[in-house]
């Protein structure tokens, strides 16, 4: 009994040569077609989500419409009446409405993909699936919240140049939309993927979000940096400036965008969607740790 006391535990060594992770990274091709099996449930989840931010509200849907023009109104306020920004426009509500509800698109693209793993992570956590369907969901989702404020933009932009017949270019809006939530999207990628480790970059995600409100062209035009060419050319070289100023020609000037702006937003769209899905894809198998 003694020598048995004495014995040292037993160890056992186990080969864990063939053992695979519970929710492994596909190849990539396989991942691609996983994630177009699901189309259907993607549809179904943007759906049943859409159009709900005001749900536990009194007035509900009543603030997809009350939420732009309240912003819109404190920035006319601020920007046009106190800083005096809309000096030498002619239809300054209709610049600044549409810089707000535009930017807001991408805006609120990218703080829901801050967190988006963690908030999905009993969904992760229970199913097998290609996670990039969480964001390729929530930009559908987006997209269908984002059709009203787009048309609302657009008519009170017009109303406060009456005097003037609209153009034909406002069906130009309709890819511009669509070319805005793509963008929208690759940079969720690459959010979802980074917050969901380093959950500190939350907060510098809001602070880029802030610069890029007053470095986008919301309330002034650039014009005003034409004694500075290098700052100017930083200015037109941001990709949500020129989603903007492409609006606002369809809309506002009644013109189409050149060649090379349609060719620099598609470019920086899809490389972005591209890119930052391969990023998103490269860490599928970590999703299910995240805490």
């Amino acid at each position: 009994m003694a020598n048995d006391i004495a014995r040292p535990p037993l160890v056992v060594q186990v080969d864990d040569a063939d053992l695979t992770a519970t929710q492994p990274r596909p190849p990539l091709k396989n991942y691609i077609a996983q994630l177009w099996q699901r189309r259907f449930f993607i549809w179904a989840e943007s759906k049943s989500k859409s159009l709900t931010d005001g749900r536990d509200m009194f007035l509900g849907n009543v603030w997809i419409f009350l939420n732009p023009l309240i912003q819109v109104g404190i920035y006319a306020l601020v920007f046009g009446l106190i800083l005096k920004t809309s000096r030498g426009m002619d239809n300054f509500i209709g610049f600044l409405v549409i810089g707000v509800i535009y930017f807001g698109f991408i805006t609120k693209g990218l703080n829901a993909g801050t967190g988006l793993i963690q908030a999905e992570r009993s969904m992760i956590t229970s199913f097998h699936f290609p996670k990039a369907a969480l964001v390729a969901s929530a930009s559908v989702k987006h997209i269908l919240d984002n059709i009203v404020p787009a048309i609302m933009a657009i008519i009170i932009a017009l109303l406060f140049q009456a005097h003037k017949v609209p153009s034909w270019t406002i069906i130009l809006v309709i890819p511009l939309f669509v070319l805005i939530h793509l963008f929208t999207a690759g940079a969720m990628l690459f959010i979802a993927r980074a917050t969901a480790f380093v959950p500190d970059l939350k907060g510098l995600v809001a602070v880029c979000l802030r610069g890029l409100f007053f470095v986008s062209g919301i309330f002034f035009t650039v014009d005003r940096f034409d004694t500075a060419p290098k700052l100017k050319a930083i200015v037109e070289a941001n990709p949500i400036y020129q989603f903007l100023s492409a609006v606002r020609m369809c809309v506002l000037d009644g013109s189409v965008p050149p060649f090379h702006i349609w060719a620099y937003l598609t470019v920086w769209s899809v490389v972005l969607v591209m890119v930052g899905f391969v990023y998103f894809w490269m860490a599928e198998e970590r999703y299910a740790s995240v805490r």
